[in-house]
């Protein structure tokens, strides 16, 4: 995961990948793409944003998911799933803050 380049794919499930479409090392990584039905293409077009943001108490890690639809019916598939995803990302964040903040002790 240090080593991401802009086009490599980031696999969420092993059928399921997007694409890496912005990477600014200690600064943001931004992930595009979509989940196609069979051989029909994906009908949004999906961004998840991770961005570092210096505070003065700390860094802040925000996470963004935005989607353009690029078919009348796709609302009713993406928001039907949006709870199970805010979940999810509920449970990613928790993890990620909770390594920071064990790798942030001091050691004895």
């Amino acid at each position: 995961w240090q080593d991401l380049k802009v086009g490599d794919q980031v696999k969420l499930a092993p059928e399921v990948g997007v694409g890496v479409t912005v990477v600014e090392p200690g600064r943001a990584l931004v992930l595009r793409g979509g989940v196609p039905m069979g051989a029909v293409p994906p009908p949004y077009d999906f961004t998840w944003a991770f961005v570092l943001r210096e505070q003065p108490d700390g860094t802040r890690l925000l996470v963004r998911e935005r989607y353009a639809y690029t078919q009348r019916w796709a609302p009713f598939l993406v928001e039907s799933v949006a709870v199970v995803a805010f979940v999810m990302s509920q449970r990613m964040l928790r993890g990620i803050r909770d390594r920071a903040e064990w790798a942030g002790r001091p050691t004895a």
